[in-house]
């Protein structure tokens, strides 16, 4: 009787054993570094200049009231992550599809496959560097070479307001719309294919049951896929500063940039913590919107 409620004890404490590494490794990665954040965006502290003065919401009220570069910079973040994510999702839907249909798969399934794979296995500082080296020069980039071939007007994506999000952009999109083509894919691939028969036999066109059937059915698929690529969109960094450094002037600057120019560039830690909190919070309402409005 003994043994069989000490092994009743066991399995009862065993769930919380099992997850207890998992939640010291969650506390120490994601909650302290929250906390400490929080506690240095309060203060005036300079890197070269120690100690830290405690100075309260000082930094929060000059980055949003006299501040209009962080503005800036915050809105080019919204804006340009939501661009991006929806461009994204449109055109992995279409290669998922794609994808999906059986005479297509048969035949460039594995080609294409194989050239989806091809971010996941190259840093993005490759990719940005290749782009802002190989394509985007103007003077030795493929890019101005067709289109001086071609007898147009040649590409500098450090001149005007807008070459340079466009260049960005593009680059997002050719490196990050294979994330969201293999989620949809995956998604579109469960659907019981007699459930398509099934429409095609009512007389559906594969416009009807695409709208009817496809997008219904993989819905809470898709708005998963959008989150979590809004999510990686809005913390963009490594592209923006290998291709224009946020430049030309502060055009393509984001939030992720100015933060670290602040903190590494300036030394103010403590202006650069305060920027990343606000940013925290503008994200966690802004997937609480998405979330909310998907009713998902």
């Amino acid at each position: 009787m003994e043994k069989t409620t000490a092994w009743s004890k066991q399995e009862r404490l065993f769930p919380y054993i099992a997850i207890f590494p998992t939640v010291v490794l969650i506390v120490l990665v994601g909650v302290v570094p929250c906390i400490y954040t929080f506690i240095l965006s309060l203060q005036e502290y300079e890197l070269i200049k120690p100690p830290a003065t405690f100075v309260g919401f000082a930094n929060y009220a000059d980055l949003l009231f006299h501040n209009s570069r962080y503005l800036r910079a915050l809105a080019f973040t919204v804006i340009f992550a939501l661009v991006a994510t929806t461009l994204e999702l449109f055109i992995g839907f279409f290669i998922a599809y794609l994808l999906a249909d059986k005479e297509v798969s048969e035949r460039y399934s594995a080609v294409i496959r194989t050239l989806m794979m091809v971010p996941f296995v190259v840093a993005p500082v490759v990719v940005s560097y290749t782009f802002k080296t190989l394509i985007y020069d103007q003077t030795f980039g493929y890019l101005n070479y067709f289109l001086r071939i071609l007898h147009l007007p040649g590409f500098d994506i450090f001149r005007g307001a807008l070459n340079a999000p466009i260049g960005i952009l593009v680059m997002e999109v050719i490196l990050r719309t294979p994330f969201i083509a293999i989620i949809l894919y995956a998604g579109i691939s469960s659907i019981d294919p007699s459930i398509l028969d099934a429409a095609s036999i009512d007389g559906a066109t594969w416009l009807k049951r695409l709208t009817s059937v496809v997008i219904p059915t993989i819905r809470p698929i898709i708005v998963v896929g959008f989150v979590l690529r809004f999510i990686d969109a809005l913390k963009m960094f490594d592209e923006i500063y290998v291709v224009t450094g946020g430049g030309p002037g502060y055009v393509t600057e984001n939030v992720s940039v100015f933060t670290v120019k602040q903190a590494f560039e300036f030394f103010h830690m403590g202006y650069a913590a305060a920027a990343a909190f606000i940013f925290l919070i503008v994200v966690m309402i802004l997937v609480s919107l998405l979330m909310r409005t998907a009713r998902f």
